[in-house]
């Protein structure tokens, strides 16, 4: 009567899909998860970019180097502004003439990412806690 029994409850094949998703399931999450999380660490990386990139172009319309500075910084913080991306309160921004070269102005900007979804990541996952680009361009004649 059990060999029977077990024999016909080996046989079926009734649940074999719902537990094979179950096996799968967990992997497949943490691989969507996994991907959402470097797409939006990536659309934060090229926004700040961007945004670094506009400073450092703008500052050539100024005159002297705290003009520059200015210049620099308002844009930065306009671009930022209509970033859907970026939020205003976790960029720091330094603008300002390069240490190494002295014809180049650079623009430096970091976002803290803790505020980001991307903290809500385990920490198994290297994701980093702040972000940080740079922009330069030369300075005057050729």
């Amino acid at each position: 009567m059990c060999l029977r029994l077990c024999a016909r409850i080996l046989r079926r094949t009734d649940g074999v899909a719902a537990v094979e998703f179950s096996l799968i399931a967990p992997f497949l999450l943490a691989m969507l998860l996994g991907i959402m999380g470097f797409g939006s660490y990536l659309g934060y990386a090229h926004s700040l970019q961007t945004v670094a990139s506009e400073a450092a172009r703008a500052a050539v319309a100024g005159l002297d180097s705290g003009e520059r500075i200015t210049i620099a910084t308002a844009a930065a913080q306009r671009s930022i502004a209509t970033s859907p991306l970026l939020r205003p309160n976790a960029v720091t921004i330094e603008a300002g003439q390069d240490a190494g070269d002295p014809d180049l102005f650079t623009v430096t900007l970091r976002y803290d990412l803790n505020a980001t979804l991307l903290s809500l990541i385990p920490p198994l996952v290297p994701f980093p806690k702040s972000l940080s680009r740079t922009a330069s361009i030369r300075r005057g004649g050729l």
